[in-house]
C-alpha cells in the first residue's frame, strides 16, 4: 500500500464527502427537513454545538473507504473503472441504511429515496475521487 497517497485520498475523499453532504442535505433537501426540526430533528443550534463529531465521523469514514479502496486496488487496471466499480459496491452496502431509516424514522418515502439517489452519488464521486488520487502516476 502507497501510505502517502492513501493519506492524500483519505484528506481529499474527506473533503469531497463532507462538502457534498453540505450541498445534498443543507441545500438540497434542507427544506425537506424544515417541518421535521424540533420533533424528529435536532435545532440549529443543537446540530452547530455536535459539528465535530459529524467532521469526526466523516473524517473517520474517509480513512476506512480509501484503506478498503487501497487494499483492493488493482494495479495495471483504469483508475475511472475501478473508482466506478468500487462506488456501485460501497453504494450498494449503504442505501439499505436509507430504507431502515425510513422504517424507523416517520419521513416520506420520496424522501428516503432521495437519500438513496444521493447517497449514490456521493459514494461514487468520492470513489472516484480516491481512485484518481491513489492511482499509480506514469
Amino acid at each position: 500500500m502507497d501510505t502517502k497517497r492513501f493519506l492524500l485520498a483519505a484528506v481529499a475523499v474527506f473533503v469531497f464527502y463532507s462538502g457534498l453532504a453540505f450541498l445534498i442535505h443543507e441545500v438540497i433537501l434542507g427544506p425537506e427537513y424544515e417541518p421535521m426540526v424540533g420533533s424528529l430533528l435536532r435545532s440549529v443550534e443543537e446540530f452547530s454545538q455536535r459539528m465535530l463529531f459529524l467532521y469526526l465521523g466523516n473524517l473517520v469514514f474517509a480513512l476506512a473507504f480509501c484503506l478498503i479502496y487501497a487494499k483492493g486496488y488493482e494495479p495495471g487496471k483504469g483508475w475511472i473503472g475501478q473508482g466506478l466499480r468500487y462506488g456501485l459496491i460501497v453504494g450498494t452496502l449503504l442505501a439499505p441504511f436509507a430504507v431502515t431509516e425510513y422504517v424507523v424514522y416517520p419521513v416520506a418515502g420520496t424522501l428516503a429515496l432521495k437519500w438513496i439517489v444521493f447517497g449514490y452519488l456521493q459514494i461514487l464521486i468520492s470513489a472516484l475521487v480516491a481512485a484518481g488520487i491513489y492511482q499509480p502516476q506514469s
